[in-house]
């Protein structure tokens, strides 16, 4: 293996001599050192950077060879070697208004013959004509025409091509690279010493990027074929649509609103509400130098009427409610966040799936306008469980067009699962996705891996103006979703495929569990679970009944309160804006009990275990190469005892150590319990088919026990599903039991309706998908322009348009056409 390795490594270096030679030889003549022109003119001189070959031309074919291509980077032999000049000092000239070849009798030179053009390989000074003759356009059609886009609209001196802003726009969806930094990549490949600074046209790329962005938006919607034109743009009219979520007219069956109560379900709308308090920007300038494009045709709302209604409300004076949950910075910080200087603390989005109620309030009540038709909403926030509490009575502060007849629909609010554990124990339960019926295996963290994807842009936006900011924003939203919709086909099968196994698995799994259990028993608790998701101001069956010892729920419920009086006496010290001192040691808590029962699992679990710490780690900002369970949290226990660390940390961490004590004493209890009842077994033949064999990593556990999984993952051993173990009356036992029966039901549950609703997604994308392509192919005679040149183009680009949405409509369908249908899993009682 040594001796390959070396060999592989001397024929690396072998290699790579090779390419340093081709590469010096390069920078001679080459092949070319006794050749001629093209046009057999003697020593020729002149190469082009940009083309394949390094074939010399004399300067009168170097002009003319690419004509109308005098945008390439083109070298002179100077008699010892190459150097950098430009077809402008050959001679060469655009020509604008004339086919290629003709000459214009009154040619108009570009003002102070200063013409400058941005493009991907660089920033060119060239000679630029404008056709001046009777029958001319506007110079800035003619550069439109010439697919230059101007700087200006008057009398322009800048242009940049078609494909360096196409080229920058995808390349910032990409990579997020400001303008700046693009502006200035173009500018090094242009010249690299310093010693000849291409003319400035930052600015110009700025205010040409900006217009692009909107006028390519306004294209993608089909708004250039409205007969009202960029007028007639309605709010929300350019926002890419998700085509897997329901829209009455377009996606859903004949009937749906009729559907049975069972399949109801199948047609709600899924909301994630969340803010972005990095996405700030600085109060570098105002809406009237920078005014934005968009007037609520994307994501942000129209800003006068959002503004008007926020000082409306002021007026009133209405106080914040403080949070009576966990200490939600966003909630009891609001007022105290650093925003000095700042134009804009943050960004609210309402997702498919913290600031003053009343800035969401507004977006709320707003993007529900065009939801009137759906009856089931399920609405998930990190402080769901405060923001719900007085929404009714504040929507009456709205005008009467914001308002949601909410006797006619069933609005059930949640909290996203990842930022539940920071709630307290009530919370938990009566908020969790994990006990809510109908809402499969739905996170409700959109917002978040949205936010992942367009935090990095805060660096390019909060330098920019008001206008420039949010129609960035916006563009970068609309390209988020419409990846989204690309990756549909793939995404949506690999769920479905895992759905199906753990739906038959926990469907088993409930079956065994139910078996085990008294019938009249099981039969009142069935009931009971009934009531309580009908009616949730009933008594919480997944809660577990108090116990005398100190929780780890009422510990952290204890000490919320404590951290609460601390802020209102102003003595609290925050780690982070958004979470506080006491969530961030609980979650780290958290993860290193799973970082414990990663190193152990089973090999086959260790990748999806190791996956989601890394996951849960990155989004805690511990940036780390290192393996998931070997990466150090920093938590106060692990610091040198010469390391400074506060003691309110300190303190924090034991006493939910101490907590958790005694919540696996609790447990540990229980399984004695159980151990005492299999022993009281009778001793007749059946043992063998009673007592498996026991598995201590598996088995031997208590009934609450969740190390490495999450809820939705979690499995009931078999020692709690032995025939008879409801008839042990040992303390607390059957207080678990019915917890545990309520959990395994829905788990059975969520994964059931996870499967029903993959496949009503599935369909529903591949039904938007169709109505789409006919909705394009009505948009080409939608609209008169009086030229047969600009109706050819809007019927191919609606056409075009329309078999995009054909083509991608077919791909779903060929990938998802093998799969079983949803009736393949019965609907569970």
């Amino acid at each position: 293996m040594l001796a390959r390795m070396l060999v592989i490594h001397l024929w690396g270096l072998a290699s790579e001599i090779v390419l340093l030679d081709k590469f010096l030889r390069l920078e001679g003549h080459g092949d070319f050192v006794h050749t001629t022109c093209f046009c057999r003119e003697a020593d020729p001189m002149y190469r082009y950077q940009d083309c394949h070959g390094a074939e010399l031309l004399c300067p009168t074919c170097a002009v003319h060879i690419h004509e109308r291509q005098l945008l390439h980077r083109i070298e002179c032999w100077n008699s010892t070697s190459f150097q950098i000049t430009t077809l402008k000092a050959l001679g060469a000239c655009f020509q604008l208004g004339h086919p290629i070849g003709a000459q214009c009798i009154n040619l108009i030179p570009a003002f102070n013959d200063d013409f400058v053009i941005l493009d991907c390989n660089g920033i060119h000074e060239v000679g630029l004509d404008f056709c001046g003759c009777k029958s001319a356009q506007l110079h800035i059609i003619q550069l439109l025409h010439g697919r230059l886009f101007p700087a200006t609209t008057s009398d322009p001196k800048s242009a940049a091509t078609f494909h360096v802003l196409e080229y920058f726009q995808m390349l910032s969806f990409e990579s997020k690279v400001s303008a700046w930094e693009f502006y200035n990549t173009v500018a090094r490949l242009t010249e690299n010493t310093g010693t000849h600074v291409p003319k400035d046209r930052y600015d110009s790329l700025c205010w040409m990027m900006h217009e692009w962005r909107f006028v390519m938006q306004m294209k993608h919607c089909g708004q250039g074929h409205h007969p009202g034109g960029i007028n007639a743009t309605e709010a929300g009219a350019c926002a890419v649509l998700c085509p897997a979520c329901p829209h009455p007219n377009k996606n859903l069956p004949v009937g749906w609103e009729n559907s049975p109560p069972e399949f109801q379900f199948l047609y709600a709308i899924f909301l994630g509400i969340d803010t972005n308090f990095r996405l700030v920007w600085h109060n570098v300038s105002s809406d009237t130098v920078d005014p934005g494009l968009n007037y609520g045709y994307t994501f942000f709302v129209e800003e006068t009427g959002y503004k008007h209604f926020l000082a409306s409300c002021n007026r009133v004076g209405n106080a914040q409610e403080k949070s009576t949950c966990s200490s939600h910075s966003a909630v009891n910080l609001v007022d105290m966040r650093a925003s000095h200087g700042l134009a804009a603390t943050g960004v609210g989005t309402i997702s498919s799936d913290r600031v003053q109620y009343i800035n969401m309030d507004y977006l709320f009540f707003l993007s529900m306008q065009s939801s009137h038709d759906i009856h089931i909403l399920n609405i998930s926030y990190d402080i769901a469980c405060q923001w719900n509490k007085n929404l009714w009575s504040r929507m009456s502060a709205f005008p009467h067009e914001y308002h949601i007849d909410r006797d006619n629909k069933l609005i059930t609010f949640l909290v996203p699962k990842f930022h539940l554990p920071a709630h307290i124990a009530s919370c938990q339960t009566r908020f969790s996705f994990n006990f809510i019926k109908s809402v499969g295996q739905t996170d409700g963290e959109a917002p978040e891996r949205r936010w992942a994807d367009i935090n990095p842009i805060t660096t390019s936006t909060r330098e920019m103006g008001p206008g420039s900011t949010q129609d960035t924003i916006d563009d970068h939203f609309n390209d988020w979703n419409w990846k989204k919709v690309c990756a549909m086909g793939t995404i949506l099968l690999r769920k479905y495929k895992a759905a199906i196994p753990e739906a038959e698995e926990c469907a088993g799994d409930l079956k065994e569990f139910e078996a085990a259990l008294d019938a009249d028993q099981l039969a009142g608790w069935r009931k009971e679970i009934e009531m309580w998701e009908s009616d949730h101001s009933l008594t919480n069956l997944f809660e577990v009944k108090a116990r005398t010892t100190v929780t780890q729920a009422a510990m952290h419920l204890a000490l919320l309160k404590a951290e609460a009086e601390e802020i209102e006496c102003g003595e609290h010290i925050s780690l982070d804006d958004d979470i506080s001192p006491l969530v961030l040691i609980s979650s780290g808590m958290e993860l290193e009990d799973q970082q414990q029962y990663a190193t152990d699992a089973q090999k086959v679990k260790i990748l999806q275990h190791i996956n989601s710490l890394h996951h849960r780690i990155d989004t805690c900002d511990i940036p780390s190469e290192d393996k998931a369970h070997r990466i150090n949290l920093f938590l106060p226990s692990s610091l040198p005892p010469t390391f400074p660390c506060d003691d309110h940390l300190l303190k924090y961490k034991w006493d939910l150590r101490q907590a958790q004590a005694n919540n696996a004493l609790n447990d540990l209890h229980a399984v004695i319990n159980m151990t005492y009842h299999l022993y009281k077994l009778g001793k007749n033949d059946d043992w063998r088919q009673i007592l498996k064999l026991l598995d201590r990593r598996k088995d031997a556990v208590p009934l609450k026990h969740n190390k490495g999984k999450t809820v939705g993952q979690q499995n009931i051993s078999w020692i709690w599903k032995v025939a008879g173990v409801s008839n042990n009356q040992e303390e607390g036992l059957q207080d678990l039991l019915h917890v545990e029966w309520c959990k395994a039901r829905a788990q059975a549950h969520w994964w059931e309706e996870e499967v029903q609703l993959l496949y009503e997604e599935m369909r529903r994308v591949l039904t938007f998908l169709e109505w789409q392509a006919g909705w394009w192919d009505t948009q080409g005679s939608r609209r008169q322009f009086g030229s047969s040149a600009f109706t050819e183009g809007a019927v191919a680009y609606a056409h075009r348009q329309a078999m995009l949405r054909q083509s991608m409509s077919a791909w779903f369908r060929l990938l998802w056409e093998a799969i079983p249908s949803w009736t393949a899993v019965p609907l569970m009682d």
